[in-house]
């Protein structure tokens, strides 16, 4: 808890100093930055009352990041643990919650795998993304199932202006090689964005323990195509179809059998189509669209016989209408529907021994949201109809109030919840594992209060919040003296998770500086412990600045220890990493950047004692704009 106080005293501390003795250049978030995933409606980013992070167009290019994760790494409440370099499997908490907790969507449509419950984002490639929205908190009265922890929606690159094409090339250490195109633009009411890239590279030796096997570096490669095609009418109809796909392959070591050189291919796909229409000044009509699909193929790499095979996808269709009542009152409501379906290289099965391949999931909500006076309010409700878990309902209030000018304060309490996996629910009985078709959702109910600041040359955001999740689903050893070694889900534990986070952003001289402090209590009411794999504390302070034709920053993040076990036994320390960039523009069309990670190279794990991070490493690129 010393960690959070004096880290909370110091960004507020800066921020304080850097405001008092700053220009009068405002931050550089600006007041009308507009997000639309709290409420599936556009606000701007001091309108919405859900704690909210914005990842931009123009963070992207400053953090010049190798993968998504590089940039999640910058926003408060996330916590990630990872089994080695690029391309590894990823654990990302928000706010303590599981990786399964995180609801994530692109353009609008969710990806989380249905077999597995969490999503391979670590693949899409960050030079097609336009944006990063994340909204923490619970958000289930508006999307269903799997908003507990929070929602992190992906826009890709749209067409939204002057036609051009941009070409790039980038190389780095462990042999990194990425080559990537990309044209888009708008042609009167037509919009167009085509993106294609490749990366690959020689990867680091993740998986080191004392036996020695296998030392070798464990390869990545990824190639990613990202398209966009749009239209508005006369009549302000606008219709919209994108495509994303990408292919990965990743090298990694088993930790009970390294010798298998084991590697995946994987597929992600994302497919939507909307219309949008304006019934009436006061009526937005929105159809869409769209299927997501992940494909995981594990081989082994001595023999290459097939390890398994896995395929969900997730067929989605949604109707939702905007009216506006009257001034600044608005009722959101809708129907969406989505079909789960999981083939491969096993059989699910319910306890009848029919073959299960796919479930169906209706929905309907309503919200509505408003303002009068200094108050501003959101109250929603949702009903899930699941073919295998029955209805689910959920609801959410939040209520802000602006104090003066420059200070604001909001109160939110919501409902979540998760519906078991395919692997949760149907996994074939075997001698080590099997599923329970007995498992009900996990469910939650969390309560935040925030504090904002608005300042002329700096801003900041505080928040307390505690989540109580019943109903976990846990596997474990199901003491079977035939069977000793199966593992079985079931719906064992609760956790309540008690946490606060602290922001600042602020410009002095030119310098933009971002500071801010997250502490989480994420614990397991059963064993009164810790839940593994997250740290309890984060610090994170950026800084950069434009000087003419050259850019230059720095990022410093920090994250207190983690315990690798439910019994709190086994533990990774924490870390403290430091990284520089630079960009340079060349000429009116060259731009060259730079940039180097862990400077001080930094060892450190975040998942497991045998699974190492990367050191030191570094990247050139150069971007030709035609």
């Amino acid at each position: 808890m010393k960690f959070f106080i004096h880290s909370f005293i110091f960004c507020f501390s800066l921020s304080l100093s850097l405001s008092l003795s700053a220009d009068t250049k405002t931050i550089k978030e600006s007041i009308s930055e507009v997000v639309v995933t709290a409420t599936r409606t556009p606000q701007t980013i001091n309108q919405v009352l859900a704690s909210t992070s914005v990842i931009s167009t123009e963070d992207i290019e400053r953090y010049q990041p190798t993968d998504l994760l590089d940039l999640f790494h910058h926003v408060p409440g996330i916590d990630i643990a990872r089994n080695g370099g690029i391309g590894a499997t990823p654990s990302l908490f928000i706010r303590g919650s599981n990786t399964s907790h995180a609801l994530f969507l692109v353009d609008g449509q969710r990806i989380n795998s249905a077999s597995l419950g969490s999503t391979s984002y670590q693949f899409i490639d960050p030079s097609q993304i336009e944006r990063i929205e994340i909204v923490r908190g619970a958000k289930s009265s508006i999307y269903g199932s799997d908003a507990v922890g929070g929602v992190i929606q992906i826009f890709t690159k749209k067409g939204d202006f002057k036609p051009s094409t941009i070409v790039s090339t980038e190389v780095g250490s462990n042999v990194l090689k990425r080559t990537a195109i990309a044209t888009r633009g708008a042609y009167n009411q037509l919009r167009y964005s085509v993106d294609l890239s490749y990366l690959e590279t020689d990867g680091i030796d993740a998986y080191r323990d004392d036996s020695q096997q296998n030392r070798d570096s464990d390869g990545y490669r990824n190639y990613s195509i990202n398209t966009n095609f749009g239209y508005t009418f006369d009549n302000g109809v606008d219709v919209g179809l994108g495509f994303l796909e990408a292919h990965s392959r990743s090298y990694f070591d088993e930790q009970f059998n390294p010798e298998r050189d084991r590697f995946s291919d994987s597929i992600i796909q994302n497919i939507g189509f909307s219309v949008s229409a304006p019934l009436k000044d006061w009526w937005l009509s929105k159809i869409s669209i769209g299927r997501s699909m992940d494909d995981i193929d594990d081989t082994n790499g001595l023999d290459g016989s097939d390890l398994s095979d896995f395929r969900t996808t997730k067929d989605q269709y949604s109707w939702q209408n905007d009216i506006e009542i009257f001034n600044k009152q608005i009722i959101t409501f809708g129907v969406d529907l989505y079909d789960d379906e999981s083939v491969g290289s096993t059989d699910w099965t319910d306890t009848q021994g029919i073959l299960v391949k796919d479930r169906m999931n209706r929905a309907y909500f309503i919200q509505y949201q408003g303002n009068f006076s200094i108050f501003d309010y959101v109250l929603g409700y949702r009903e899930d109809d699941n073919e295998e878990n029955g209805k689910h309902n959920t609801s959410n209030i939040s209520l802000g109030a602006q104090l003066g000018k420059s200070h604001r304060i909001i109160f939110s309490w919501g409902e979540a919840f998760k519906a078991p996996t395919y692997n949760d629910l149907y996994w074939p009985i075997g001698d080590y594992s099997a599923g329970n078709p007995d498992l009900l959702p996990e469910d939650s109910e969390n309560f935040e209060l925030g504090f904002r600041g608005d300042y002329t040359v700096w801003k900041w955001e505080a928040s307390i919040y505690q989540n109580r999740i019943d109903n976990l689903i846990e596997w474990a050893l199901a003491g079977l003296e035939a069977y000793p070694y199966r593992w079985v889900p079931s719906n064992v534990a609760s956790a309540k998770i008690k946490g606060g986070e602290f922001r600042a952003d602020t410009s002095l001289a030119g310098w933009d500086i971002t500071t801010s402090v997250s502490y989480t209590d994420p614990r397991n009411q059963t064993t009164d412990k810790l839940l593994q794999k997250r740290a309890q504390k984060k610090f994170t302070f950026d800084i950069d600045r434009s000087f003419s034709r050259w850019d230059a920053g720095a990022s410093f993040n920090a994250t207190s220890k983690r315990y690798t076990d439910t019994t709190n036994t086994g533990s990774l320390g924490g870390y403290g990493l430091l990284d520089f960039r630079f960009s340079y523009q060349l000429a009116e069309k060259v731009k060259m950047q730079l940039k180097a990670n862990n400077v001080f190279d930094k060892h450190y794990r975040t998942s497991s004692k045998d699974y190492h991070m990367d050191g030191s490493n570094w990247a050139l690129k150069l971007t030709y704009a035609l």
